[in-house]
């Protein structure tokens, strides 16, 4: 089977991740800006630009949006609740805290998963201290009733408003302190929670940047979103992630493995993909003898790193062995 994977990434960017489970699986999603999906095409083709979105048509290709769409297309999951808005920091999510936004109204849509996400909101005044305590006693919310699994993303970098080295924009503030303050709470979740973070930070993060520099602890440019100053010149974001960064997000939410998908056990013989098109594929393959499964999951990636899930039936049921031909369309 490694070997037919292999084959698979190699030469059509497949894999074959799991078997069809039941769809009754729930997210819920708290945070801000990032977790809305703030600055990245609609699904109407407009920029969600607005900080008071809360709803569940998340902007498609937003890490949120493309959680559930993956998930949904793996029937495993019912439904994903972003309860994130822009603007918002992590004390907002407490207990007590905005009773529309909170881990308390979270709660009641019965997760099996909670997703916190407040990359830098806030911790320009908040202490290290201040901020774990809120992530800590989220997390505690979260899985007090011993069923819920939670998850704490990390910080994210930042450089612009408070942590901006421009005085016009930082109002006095120390911004290289601010910045380096979003690298240690970064630390602080990762110690917290080791085998229940999701780190957003290191992967966006510009390590080239050198100490001091305007990009010193920042967004690496290919994620940074690109913004219109309104003079006729553009330049990129200190804060928020274009849709390749989400990208970047999303995967490192699915290494997690949040929702379990157990291997599939599938005997695959002779494997040969043919490009048909610019927009499609066959994927031939023989089922060996043994093989007890009769559906299964192709996840297609095209050269952008789109990915979408295509469920596969064979079509004998009464064979155990036969060749199956599947016609793919790809992005």
């Amino acid at each position: 089977m490694a070997k037919v994977c292999l084959l698979l990434l190699l030469l059509a960017g497949l894999s074959m991740p799991g078997y069809t489970q039941n769809n009754d699986k729930v997210i819920a999603v708290l945070g801000s800006s990032t977790a809305a999906g703030f600055g990245l095409p609609t699904s109407y083709g407009t920029m969600q630009n607005t900080w008071d979105y809360q709803n569940d048509d998340d902007p498609p290709n937003s890490w949120a949006n493309r959680l559930r769409t993956y998930y949904q297309n793996l029937h495993i999951l019912d439904a994903l609740h972003n309860y994130a808005v822009g603007g918002k920091a992590v004390n907002v999510a407490m207990p007590d805290g905005d009773q529309a936004l909170n881990i308390t109204v979270a709660m009641f849509a019965n997760p099996d998963v909670v997703i916190v996400n407040f990359p830098s909101n806030g911790y320009d005044t908040m202490s290290v201290a201040s901020a774990m305590y809120y992530f800590r006693t989220i997390y505690a919310t979260a899985t007090a009733n011993g069923t819920t699994t939670c998850y704490i993303c990390t910080t994210q970098p930042r450089t612009s408003d408070h942590w901006s080295d421009d005085p016009a924009q930082n109002e006095g503030q120390d911004w290289l302190a601010n910045r380096l303050r979003l690298k240690t709470i970064k630390d602080s979740i990762i110690a917290e929670f080791p085998n229940n973070y999701i780190d957003f930070y290191t992967p966006a993060l510009d390590a080239a940047a050198p100490s001091g520099s305007s990009n010193y602890l920042g967004i690496k440019a290919e994620y940074a979103q690109v913004e219109d100053n309104g003079d006729g010149t553009t330049s990129l974001s200190g804060t928020h992630l274009n849709e390749d960064g989400h990208l970047l997000l999303f995967n490192q939410v699915l290494a997690k493995n949040i929702l379990p998908i157990g291997s599939l056990p599938l005997k695959v013989g002779s494997l040969h993909v043919k490009r048909i098109d610019d927009t499609h594929i066959t994927v031939t393959f023989t089922i060996l003898d043994g093989n007890t499964e009769k559906e299964f999951f192709i996840w297609v990636k095209d050269k952008a790193g789109n990915t979408k899930s295509v469920r596969v039936v064979i079509p004998d049921k009464t064979k155990t062995s036969q060749t199956v031909t599947e016609t793919i369309q790809i992005y």
